[in-house]
């Protein structure tokens, strides 16, 4: 997928960086290699019925060496855990790395939200060398356990945050949609209460994101679109038109 390669941050855990311009490119286009893979995958896994999240793992040298993707919802996929509770973007990643010879103390880990209490675990018990995340999510979200729980304490593991603010708005507006299409609306409540408060990332300006992903439910245009399965690439930008408009 690419051999872009990655600094290390010294910070633990980073919340969203401003600084990164947001530039009249197509958002898929200025996506780095690793984000333009995970997306694609978190797009296959809502085309598959299953929630949109995507994770991919590269090693130090910024090659693609594992991935995976959400399935919890599917009887037949390629994800090794489909099917059952811990069908989770990231375990899947975490279990196709630990089949490499790659070393997990020297990848980085990139989702497309937040990982979950599970999946920070066991990206710790991976020694995983850093995650990013592209949408915060405020009811499971577990980033912050990497500061809080002794265990997850022990070592250094940077965890960095949303640093492009349109997609962590069409990630949202797409989770928000699927969660009350497989009927978890208490997970767009939580969001939606917790969507003005700074200190879980998420910043008043995405309400109408949420709306939106409500009208996109209501109206069955993203589920149709889905059903196409086109290209990432393209939903990106049909998102991309909705928001703007």
């Amino acid at each position: 997928m690419g051999t872009q390669r990655f600094a290390e941050k010294p910070q633990r855990y980073t919340e969203k960086n401003e600084g990164i311009p947001q530039t009249s490119m197509s958002l898929w286009n200025r996506l780095s290699p690793p984000w333009q893979a995970a997306v694609a995958l978190a797009w296959e896994a809502y085309c598959a019925r299953s929630l949109p999240i995507g994770a991919v793992i590269v090693n130090g040298n910024g090659r693609l060496v594992a991935n995976g993707r959400n399935a919890l919802f599917e009887s037949e996929s390629d994800a090794p855990l489909h099917g059952s509770r811990l069908a989770h973007a990231e375990m899947n990643a975490l279990l196709a790395l630990s089949k490499t010879d790659s070393s997990p103390e020297n990848c980085t880990l990139y989702t497309t939200l937040e990982p979950c209490m599970m999946c920070m675990g066991a990206i710790r018990m991976m020694r995983i060398g850093m995650v990013h995340f592209a949408c915060h999510d405020p009811l499971a979200g577990s980033a912050a356990l990497v500061e809080t729980a002794p265990y997850q304490a022990l070592g250094p593991l940077p965890v960095s945050g949303p640093q492009d603010a349109t997609l962590e708005a069409v990630l949202l507006l797409l989770n928000v949609e699927t969660m009350l299409r497989v009927e978890k609306a208490y997970w767009v409540e939580v969001v939606e209460t917790a969507c003005p408060r700074e200190d879980v990332g998420a910043v008043p300006h995405f309400q109408p994101h949420i709306t939106l992903g409500k009208q996109l439910f209501a109206s069955g245009e993203l589920w149709q679109l889905g059903q196409q399965k086109p290209p990432a690439a393209e939903m990106l930008d049909w998102l991309q038109s909705k928001l703007s408009g």
